[in-house]
């Protein structure tokens, strides 16, 4: 196969661009991550993780409650489709061993106030794999019905992982900003990091906002998508702070970098900025 000249080319120019990012990233002194739904903060200066921030402890098993309505539901779902039965009874079959052992589990790790709410959300869902796993059929409805049993117990138990997520984010910037040297803080980026769909109203932002000002979002305060652990996070936070120096030198903009560099053009076609935007205008 002929070798494209271009290619090359464009690979060298990213290479280059490439270090120049990991040595912004180890000249930076501080700046935060947040996971989403972790409650936790990691402080990472000169490009190392070198303080971690912890959350209120039980937000770490509750996420086993969390994650079985999600298992539950994607279980059903590939009942109820059939495209790969075989399959999806198995499924069934490790969705109720799971559920079991953390119907056995959670109620001893929660607090006292949640313990009943989970139990009864944990239970409904747990019959329903039961009767999956012995060979029962799934039906369009069953699943719906099932939970609008036991939703105001699951929105209880919501509520009180929103209002842990957002306590500890806002205790633990309270400890980062304490142990931070106030000019190094005032250009500090933190960063929520989690899927790459950045859902609305988002706890995280809202928790750092309240010590943040709204005027940090897209500018200090930001969502990076697609970073689903520490590593992809830092990776993320590092192209952030190289883009923002590329943005400043080449167009006098820090912010330019982080709009879609064709979007002028785009903005001129629609008559306006769409998407929340990353960045202030010029």
């Amino acid at each position: 196969m002929q070798s494209d000249p271009f290619s090359e080319i464009n690979a060298t120019f990213r290479m280059l661009y490439g270090a120049n990012r990991d040595e912004v990233f180890a000249s930076t002194p501080v700046s935060a991550i947040t996971l989403i739904g972790t409650g936790e903060i990691w402080r990472i200066e000169h490009g190392a993780v070198v303080k971690s921030y912890p959350p209120t402890p039980w937000l770490t098993h509750v996420k086993s409650l969390m994650h079985a309505v999600i298992g539950v539901q994607g279980t059903w779902a590939r009942l109820v489709r059939g495209k790969d039965l075989e399959s999806a009874r198995l499924a069934a079959v490790r969705l109720n061993r799971a559920l079991e052992e953390a119907v056995s589990r959670l109620s001893r790790e929660l607090p006292a106030e949640l313990v009943s709410p989970a139990q009864i959300v944990l239970g409904q869902l747990l019959q329903l794999s039961v009767n999956w796993a012995a060979g029962q059929m799934a039906t369009p409805a069953e699943l719906p019905e099932a939970l609008e049993k036991v939703q105001v117990e699951l929105e209880k138990i919501i509520t009180a992982v929103g209002e842990a997520v957002y306590a500890s984010i806002v205790r633990g910037l309270h400890g980062f900003i304490d142990e931070t040297d106030p000019a190094v803080w005032e250009s500090c980026l933190v960063c929520v990091c989690g899927v790459a769909f950045g859902r609305r109203d988002n706890v995280e932002i809202a928790a750092a906002m309240s010590l943040m000002g709204e005027e940090s979002v897209g500018t200090r305060l930001l969502y990076l998508e697609n970073a689903h652990d520490l590593p992809q996070a830092m990776a993320c936070l590092a192209a952030a702070l190289a883009d923002r120096d590329l943005g400043e030198g080449v167009f006098n903009d820090p912010y330019r970098m982080w709009r879609d560099l064709l979007g002028d053009v785009a903005a001129r076609h629609v008559g306006k900025g769409f998407f929340p935007t990353l960045g202030r205008d010029r």
